[in-house]
């Protein structure tokens, strides 16, 4: 008898445990917002070589630290939009194209990681082809998701091969001259 009060009061506990989890599920449940396409809305405004394209994406704040691919960094968008504005001087057109995404989100906060590919027609004819990675900090602030920070790269190109080790060369014999 005291075994079937103790199973019964066990599916008791666990049903009442269960059925409380599936309650607080929603409770605090915060919107989520889908990333994946305004990535690729902010990358598209750069390929348009006019940082005033890409401007509403991005904080105004004069403290937020931008890295780029040349120079080191840009501090606050009037920097990074005057800066970036002369790297792209010598181009006529510019495509950028994501590849893979991974963004975390909180209530005010969100990251991401992505990689992608650029090409860049330089105003000779000639294009730099590129992979790069990006890395982007995002703040909400009223209904928008505005860039706090950003980091993009390029990956540096693997070492050459190493050439096979050769053999030195004999040193010539030494002849001893003889005296007769």
């Amino acid at each position: 008898m005291i075994r079937k009060f103790a199973i019964t009061g066990l599916l008791l506990a666990v049903g009442l445990s269960a059925q409380d989890k599936g309650k607080n599920k929603n409770k605090g449940k915060m919107e989520q917002f889908d990333f994946h396409p305004l990535m690729q809305q902010v990358w598209d405004a750069w390929g348009t070589l006019d940082p005033a394209n890409a401007a509403r994406f991005y904080s105004k704040d004069s403290e937020r630290t931008f890295f780029d691919l040349a120079p080191l960094k840009y501090t606050g968008w009037s920097d990074y939009a005057a800066g970036v504005k002369k790297v792209f001087a010598d181009y006529s057109s510019a495509k950028f194209t994501l590849a893979s995404e991974h963004v975390m989100q909180r209530p005010l906060l969100a990251w991401a990681s992505a990689t992608g590919h650029a090409t860049l027609t330089k105003k000779t004819g000639s294009k730099d082809d590129f992979d790069f990675r990006w890395t982007v900090v995002w703040e909400k602030e009223g209904s928008d998701w505005l860039i706090i920070h950003e980091h993009v790269s390029v990956p540096m190109a693997p070492p050459a091969p190493a050439r096979p080790a050769t053999a030195p060369k004999a040193a010539p014999k030494a002849t001893t001259a003889t005296k007769k």
